[in-house]
């Protein structure tokens, strides 16, 4: 006898938005140290167009749901479960550890060797309904807190990660976010603001202008139509950035590096616009600048970035929403790149 069976948007092979299927599949079971949650509400991020089209260099057992950050209401307990209560409205870290082996409990999780990303690692929130540890649980106040928590936990997390523990902003400085109506990047331009620095940042378009500016950027520009070394050095009166903090990658890179200041630093965390750059080694030791890649951030700051979102204290904007029966939808949309902020799917 078949068990019970859920709704789900799925990849059965890689490939463009059109791979992703509304598909009825088997239901989870959750683990003695899990819940299962109904899944109301599910963030949609970059790193899953890349996932869908085979581009991440991530495996996976397909068929499979993407969805790192997803919130809704605990529908079941596993038997050994505590403190947990059905119908409890939660969010889950979109990352977790072990909490056992010795990078755990020297406070290194992120090191963790049994890491365990949703949406990467086993099935995320493109679903309704995910089974999740009780250890990765995070209370939500009410049911209001969905979309924001949905949308904000990745962008937020990653882009204060870089800001305060990469990058290591300061009051005075001055940043150069590229690209920032992207979730993370709006979250990078908040997150340096809210370091103290003055944030000089870029879009791709004249009409994400107002929306970048809104964020608290202090300087906006078009790089279409502004060359960004020439615009910078007349920013800054020829002295630089003392920090990029890139999410883009691609073609524009090097005018990033070239950017900073001597001795300057340049964060990134993705590479959408592209994974291969040129780089000149003798200009980059002879400047003494510094190339420092994201990984992951830790859950401690996963749980204090989502906070900051949920107290309002840090923004993401929502540009749209869609029914999870409209994934492939969702993806086309992003891959425009039209929007500001997030795109998220939610229960209809």
């Amino acid at each position: 006898m078949a068990g019970p069976m859920m709704r789900a948007a799925v990849f059965r092979r890689h490939g463009g938005p059109e791979v992703l299927e509304h598909a009825l599949v088997p239901a989870p079971r959750p683990a003695h140290d899990e819940v299962l949650i109904d899944v109301h509400a599910c963030g949609i991020n970059h790193s899953d167009l890349d996932s869908r089209a085979g581009t991440s260099r991530w495996q996976f057992e397909l068929p499979f749901a993407l969805g790192a950050e997803f919130a809704g209401t605990v529908r079941e307990l596993g038997d050994d479960v505590r403190g947990v209560r059905v119908g409890q409205p939660v969010t889950a870290l979109q990352q977790y550890s072990c909490g056992r082996c010795r990078a755990c409990t020297s406070w290194r999780q992120d090191l963790c060797a049994a890491f365990t990303v949703f949406g990467t690692d086993r099935w995320g929130g493109y679903a309704e309904q995910v089974a999740v540890p009780a250890r990765a649980l995070v209370s939500l106040a009410s049911e209001d807190q969905f979309v924001v928590a949905a949308a904000a936990q990745t962008v937020v997390s990653t882009a204060w990660h870089m800001t305060v523990a990469l990058a290591q902003v300061r009051a005075g400085e001055t940043v150069l976010v590229p690209s920032a109506s992207g979730g993370v990047a709006g979250a990078l331009v908040q997150c340096a603001k809210r370091a103290g620095a003055r944030v000089i940042a870029t879009v791709g378009s004249p009409a994400k202008l107002d929306a970048v500016a809104d964020l608290g950027a202090d300087e906006v520009f078009c790089h279409r139509d502004s060359p960004v070394g020439e615009t910078v050095a007349r920013l800054t009166g020829g002295r630089g950035v003392d920090a990029v903090l890139d999410t883009v990658g691609g073609p524009l890179f090097g005018e990033h590096l070239g950017a900073l200041t001597p001795d300057g630093r340049l964060a990134t965390c993705g590479a959408h616009a592209g994974e291969r750059v040129e780089l000149d080694v003798v200009a980059l030791f002879q400047s003494g600048r510094r190339i420092l890649g994201f990984r992951v951030a830790t859950p401690d700051e996963i749980e204090y970035s989502l906070q900051l979102a949920l107290s309002g204290v840090l923004r993401v904007p929502i540009h749209a929403t869609y029914g999870f029966d409209e994934a492939a939808q969702a993806h086309r949309a992003l891959e425009r790149r039209e929007h500001v902020g997030k795109l998220v799917m939610v229960r209809r």
